[in-house]
This record gives structure tokens, sequence and C-alpha cells, in this order.
């Protein structure tokens, strides 16, 4: 008897802490109106409401609302919890298949959810300065190339503060990257490339430009924009497993937010106080 050995029993996996210290649906919802309208009383008549699941009920004037209606997530039937649940985990990078064992839905609804998320971020209208890295990348791979998998892009950080400037090209033309370093990079700047020869007229349209020849392992001058690359990908590969499965555009759109406003991906509440009404009414 004593040389059975003992089945072990596995540790049980402990939650996010984040998702614990997420609050009930009932506070989720009184956030939600207190960020939308500023008050958690009813913006009629100052009364003290009653939140249920789906509305919100004055007990003085019995008006009966629904902040969903005020709001980008006017159509959705999940719960207040459940938006809260998504946003964070898209903030902390959370890989779909965990977001779907956390809330329970479906991989074509988290990923809907996800680019809906990302679609709301604000526009950023800014142009780099000082010093500037900018290099070419793709995305994807060959065998994907029909279904929009395999994509250029080209990108521009500005090297003191991590801000950066994403863009998809249709190639590696000087027409194409002159163009997207006029719209991105203000005159006057000094820019860091690789040898390509479409950077070689640069100085000619009011910038300073070094260069350094990747075909020779030469890659200082842009190491930090190769890092990015690095990390895009890596992120991408985390989250949805395969490149060919994401929304590009809005992944980009997403990085530009993370380096150039990063306060917007720290909790959840930022996110909507900016994000949850933004040209609904406009």
């Amino acid at each position: 008897m004593n040389n059975i050995p003992r089945r072990r029993r596995s540790a049980p996996q402990a939650k996010p802490l984040g998702l614990m210290n997420l609050p009930s649906n009932w506070q989720c919802h009184r956030q939600l109106f207190k960020i939308v309208w500023g008050t958690d009383c009813c913006p009629d008549c100052g009364g003290k409401l009653l939140f249920r699941p789906n509305y919100e009920w004055c007990k003085r004037c019995r008006l009966k609302t629904s902040v969903k209606s005020e709001t980008h997530f006017r159509n959705s039937n999940l719960s207040y919890r459940r938006i809260y649940a998504l946003i964070w985990c898209w903030q902390q990078k959370v890989p779909v298949g965990q977001i779907r064992n956390l809330t329970h839905l479906s991989y074509p609804t988290v990923s809907k959810w996800l680019n809906k998320l990302r679609s709301l971020l604000p526009e950023l209208q800014l142009k780099l300065s000082g010093l500037v890295e900018v290099d070419e990348t793709y995305v994807g791979r060959m065998k994907f190339t029909k279904s929009g998998g395999f994509r250029l892009v080209v990108g521009a950080i500005e090297r003191d503060t991590r801000r950066v400037k994403l863009r998809i090209v249709p190639d590696r033309s000087r027409e194409s990257l002159e163009s997207f370093i006029l719209d991105s990079v203000a005159t006057g700047s000094h820019i860091n490339t690789d040898a390509w020869y479409a950077y070689n007229e640069l100085h000619l349209l009011g910038y300073t430009h070094d260069f350094c020849n990747h075909s020779i392992g030469h890659f200082g001058e842009t190491n930090l924009i190769e890092n990015l690359w690095s990390v895009i990908k890596r992120h991408i590969r985390t989250v949805y497993g395969k490149l060919a499965r994401i929304n590009l555009p809005l992944i980009l759109k997403e990085w530009e937010i993370r380096q150039g406003q990063p306060k917007l991906m720290y909790n959840v509440t930022n996110y909507l106080e900016r994000c949850a009404c933004s040209g609904l009414f406009e």
C-alpha cells in the first residue's frame, strides 16, 4: 500500500488580479451613468435613481432611461460588467482565447468587440519632430496575400517621446514614402533611415538625414523603430495567434494611441471618459 504513488492535486488557477477587482454589474452601470451625465442622480429632476440591469428609474419623476442609448454601446446586449471586462482585457493585451474563457463569449464576438473598441479611439492629429526614425516592414504571410493579410507598413517614431505614426502603403516607392514623411514629420526634423534609395532626397524636402546600411548589419540608427515592429508583431501573435486574422488599420491606430496617449490604456474609466460618447451626437 505504501508503494502506491499519490495523485498530485493541481493547484487552482488564480484569476487575473484586475478582473477580480472589477466592480459588480450594478457598480459598472452606475459608473458609466456618472461618466455620461456627470452625476448618479436623475438628469431631469435630480432625484435618486434605481439602477436596474437594463435601465435606470427615477423614484421622484418616474423617468425610465437607459444610459447605453447615450453611448456607443447602445445596441449591445452585454451586461455592463462584461463590457468593463472586455475593455480591461484589451487594455492589458489579454489573448482572445483567455478573453473567451473569462467572459464566456464566442471568438467572433470577442474579435468584433476588440475592433469596435479600437475604432472608438480618437485620431491623433500630430506631427513628429526632433530626432525621428523611419522604416518599413511587412505584416502577414505570403500565403494570405489574397485575403489581405500581407501588407507593407511604414512607420516613424520620435526618439524622445516614443510617439509614433503608422500607415499602410502600397509599395516602397519614393512617392509613397515621401508622402508619409511629409504628412507625419515636421519640416526641419532630423530623420534616420536605412539605405533604401527612396530616402535619398529627403534633404530637398527640408529635413536633415542620416542612414545606416542594414545589408551589412548596421542597425544602430534605427534600433527604436526596429524594436517597435518586433513588439507589434509579437503582440498580434499573442492576442490572435495568426497575423491573417486581424484588422490591421485598427491595430495600427491602437498602437499610435498606446505610444502617444498611454493614459487611455491605464484603466477602463479613462477609456470610457474619452471614447464612450465621442462623436456620437455631432
